[in-house]
């Protein structure tokens, strides 16, 4: 018994039309270039989905998240967070040739207390474990966020001149913007 073929659907070829390949009905723009930072992506999941943490244009005090900057001005509160890209990985080149990249992000609290920020940290990194999959639009483009992955623990950096704590944990991102 021989299977053929027809219009490229190896699945179905494979097995005996059980299962087929359906196209997407969406698809990765371009070649996997994001048109927005994947610090600014997580902050915009951060403060609109898991409501952990709050828009500092809002001008709202209760836990306002900048992205890549933690201002030290009179006027911003002292319990804050900031999320900064980082180094990320890169997979091994897949058949095609493209090499998927998983961006990295690291998520930076400064609080007045010790336990305080300990337990902020603590629980946007858990909010952050549960995302799977997630859809996110952002200035008329759309986002998947298919997983975040701790790849540190929570680092206590100590206290600044100010005696305020600081935490940072790190992250790699699967993302992708979507497009069609």
């Amino acid at each position: 018994m021989s299977n053929v073929i027809v219009g490229g659907d190896i699945i179905a070829a494979m097995t005996g039309g059980v299962f087929s390949l359906t196209p997407l009905a969406r698809t990765v723009s371009g070649t996997s270039v994001l048109q927005m930072s994947p610090a600014n992506i997580i902050a915009n999941y951060i403060i609109s989905t898991l409501a952990t943490m709050t828009d500092p244009s809002d001008g709202s005090d209760d836990w306002p998240l900048y992205t890549s900057h933690l201002p030290d001005k009179t006027d911003v509160e002292t319990n804050c967070g900031a999320i900064f890209d980082t180094t990320g990985v890169n997979d091994i080149r897949q058949m095609n040739g493209a090499v998927p990249q998983h961006p990295g992000i690291q998520l930076r609290i400064r609080s007045k207390d010790y336990n305080t920020g300990y337990a902020k940290i603590e629980n946007v990194a858990n909010a952050l474990d549960e995302v799977a999959n997630a859809s996110l639009e952002i200035n008329a483009l759309e986002f998947e966020i298919q997983n975040v992955s701790r790849t540190s623990g929570i680092i206590s950096l100590g206290t600044d001149e100010k005696r305020r704590f600081h935490f940072t944990i790190n992250f790699i991102l699967t993302l992708r913007e979507l497009t069609g």
